[in-house]
């Protein structure tokens, strides 16, 4: 400890010695291990009317203070929503007054109170006792600026829900996203499956693996790329319809929509087609859109967006002739195909056949045109070693 503390900064070592005198007054809040509390922030916000007068335990931590004198209000956030605490010294106690006041923006605290409404009509709880459930040693974000470096956000995911709390929101929707994508492939005739995440080989797409070591075996092994392989083995074993939902691994770069490690639907499905499997897509949009936001209308970005089925098909080489001009469908030689994608400021390796240049050309040129749902069909049989060829 005596290292650590001579590491930190000035705040921090106040908070520290804050820690310390509590646990010699026999009051370490890290001997705690439950609290029982009986009432939300949010709840209390919204039924104010059903918890009026009435004394409610709730617990969670404090994000502001303020006041100063016998009256003190301090801001707590639970995982609902946030309230504001009135404490007065008369109701209290002096000495708890004095303990509640040497509490730190970022401790963890349960609080017993009645739920009033102030005379500038804040919902409030005066409070009548208040016991720390954890010290807090690190300093929260200055309130002002918050946490706004997106890439210190995206590695302290905890700062960041704690700082912005509308980012909750973003997780407790993916969680009903998670769900209503299950119930609708389930509701289907899918079978839900876990397979592999370790491999002696990486397949399924064309990615680079992480690699790691197993001892008892002595081999290398891959943390997979994609789920496509052991999914349609399933198929070939009996199975008519499988889906799975799962963690892939892929050791290359980084950016704002490519994460090394990310997750991913994947489903398959005995006596189908594409076009079957893309109105499935399309049903499955809707269906979820409805059931989490009531609307298929959605607005990303500056775009407004319709999620209502059917969604618009177009092949990929009729995208590049649409925002390029070039036909690659009559383009038949390699040399010709290298000279337009050089025309388009596309750079092209030489081991690339046409195939691989159309789709080079699409990435640079059109992907990032395109809005709102489209299905971009009949891929090059170069870039799609595992699926079936169209014949139409």
């Amino acid at each position: 400890m005596s290292e650590y503390y001579e590491k930190q900064t000035e705040v921090v070592k106040v908070r520290i010695d804050k820690y310390n005198k509590l646990c010699e007054e026999g009051r370490d809040p890290y001997k705690e291990n439950k609290y029982d509390f009986d009432a939300y922030c949010k709840d209390i916000n919204e039924k104010f009317e059903e918890y009026e007068e009435k004394t409610v335990k709730i617990a969670g931590r404090i994000m502001s203070k303020r006041g100063q004198g016998k009256v003190s209000f301090y801001d707590l956030l639970d995982s609902s929503d946030r309230i504001q605490l009135f404490i007065k010294k008369d109701k209290v106690g002096e000495e708890e007054y004095s303990l509640i006041k040497s509490y730190d923006i970022g401790d963890i605290v349960g609080v017993d109170g009645e739920v009033f409404k102030t005379q500038r009509g804040q919902i409030s709880i005066r409070v009548e006792s208040v016991k720390l459930l954890s010290k807090a040693i690190q300093v929260l974000p200055e309130k002002f600026h918050g946490l706004k470096d997106p890439d210190l956000r995206y590695r302290q995911r905890y700062v960041d829900l704690i700082m912005n709390p509308e980012v909750k929101e973003v997780f407790l929707t993916r969680s009903k996203i998670m769900k209503s994508l299950r119930n609708f492939m389930d509701n289907r005739g899918f079978i839900e499956v876990e397979t592999p995440v370790l491999g002696t080989i990486a397949g399924g797409a064309n990615a680079r693996p992480f690699i790691t070591h197993h001892n008892t075996l002595d081999i290398e092994m891959y943390m997979r790329i994609a789920t496509e392989l052991p999914l349609k083995r399933l198929i070939v074993g009996g199975f008519d319809k499988v889906y799975e939902i799962g963690r892939q691994f892929r050791n290359e770069g980084m950016d704002a929509t490519h994460n090394p490690e990310f997750t991913t639907m994947e489903s398959y499905e005995s006596y189908a087609n594409f076009e079957d499997v893309m109105k499935m897509i399309e049903e499955m949009y809707e269906h979820i859109a409805m059931e989490i936001l009531g609307t298929t209308e959605i607005t990303y970005g500056e775009d407004e967006v319709s999620l209502k089925a059917p969604f618009e098909r177009k092949r990929m080489v009729d995208l590049v002739t649409e925002y390029t001009g070039v036909d690659f469908d009559n383009i038949t030689d390699i040399e010709k195909a290298r000279e337009e994608a050089g025309k388009l400021n596309v750079e092209i390796d030489e081991s690339y056949g046409i195939g691989k240049i159309i789709e080079e050309v699409f990435s640079e040129c059109c992907e990032d045109k395109l809005k709102g749902p489209i299905f971009v069909t009949h891929h090059p049989t170069e870039i799609s070693p595992l699926s079936k060829k169209c014949v139409r």
